[in-house]
């Protein structure tokens, strides 16, 4: 393709913003339209950005045809807005930020509409991009610690922290807000989880989502532990991480580091920066560049984007089935 590719942006908040300033650092790729009910935000990106079509009408975003299209708009809204993205062909290509949708049975369908129109898919699950859980996957892999036997996954937050003033209502809860980034990791590095248990705390039963934990088996009898929580003092910003135990040593892994202890006594930590952690152009963190690169790049030559969507509905479907559950 010797023209650059013609991305809009379909939601202009935090992570809107963010993947604007990204998409026009990535070769191939031109942000030429931005769609965001918001009138005020109209006006900022009107004087902020140039050679972009910035509108709050949606009649007139979804007038033209482009390459790709990014949906970064709250949760609830994104069903509605992809199936339309495909049914009036606006675009066959589409980046979502998690999670796809706030239903298994949406993005089931969504899955189905993306298949009919042979696009390229992702959800914005960017912390596969990091450098240390792509070091634990490999080592995974090659039998780094043996046969894998169990893990311990975790991801914590303050946000609503006894004392900090805010309501722990918003965002779909912590499950689905916080945890998707581990129950996302945790697929991707050991494949299909079926739940076991589930412990809910009073809040979760009165239908307050703070946090949740559960239990998961794999297919091979691999057995997994989550536990999560936005109401854990003293995360400034949100932690995710795994404790992994093979049958020949443990990896505990983070997006800043990785350690590995071998039950013979060897012993290897490192930090994110030990691990060629660079990108051309850095924005928030690294993987957010590293997740884009890769979409428009599948865009570009028609391979393959991941974590798709057929890949981001078993994380919704995981979460719906720990949602149902009453504990």
């Amino acid at each position: 393709m010797n023209n650059p590719l013609k991305i809009a942006i379909v939601g202009m908040g935090k992570m809107g913003l963010l993947h604007t300033s990204l998409i026009n650092s990535i070769p191939g790729a031109s942000l030429v339209a931005i769609y965001d009910k918001s009138t005020l935000m109209k006006r900022f990106l009107g004087k902020a950005v140039s050679n972009v079509v910035i509108t709050d009408k949606y009649e007139i975003f979804a007038s033209s045809e482009y390459d790709a299209v990014y949906v970064t708009t709250p949760i609830p809204s994104h069903y509605s807005i992809v199936k339309d993205l495909y049914l009036n062909g606006i675009t066959r290509n589409v980046f979502v930020e998690k999670t796809l949708t706030s239903g298994y049975e949406h993005s089931k369908s969504l899955c189905q509409l993306a298949k009919e129109n042979r696009g390229i898919t992702m959800v914005g699950y960017m912390s596969r991009f990091a450098v240390t859980y792509r070091k634990a996957r490999l080592l995974l892999q090659n039998g780094g610690i043996g046969e894998t036997l169990s893990f311990k996954a975790y991801a914590y937050a303050s946000d609503f922290a006894p004392g900090n003033g805010k309501a722990s209502t918003v965002k779909g809860g912590a499950t689905r807000d916080l945890g998707a980034h581990i129950i996302d990791l945790s697929l991707w590095l050991f494949g299909n989880l079926e739940l076991t248990t589930v412990e809910h705390d009073k809040d979760f039963k009165n239908g307050i989502d703070n946090g949740s934990s559960f239990c998961v088996k794999s297919a091979s009898g691999m057995q997994g532990d989550y536990d999560i929580s936005w109401t854990k003092e003293g995360y400034r910003l949100p932690e995710f991480g795994l404790i992994i135990t093979g049958s020949e040593g443990t990896i505990s892994v983070n997006s800043d580091r990785i350690r590995i202890e071998k039950d013979s006594g060897e012993c290897n930590e490192s930090y994110r920066q030990d691990l060629d952690d660079r990108v051309p152009f850095l924005l928030a963190a690294p993987e957010y560049y590293r997740e884009n690169e890769l979409f428009i790049k599948a865009v570009m030559e028609g391979g393959k984007a991941e974590p798709d969507f057929t890949e981001a509905a078993k994380v919704d479907y995981l979460i719906e089935q720990v949602e149902k559950r009453k504990g």
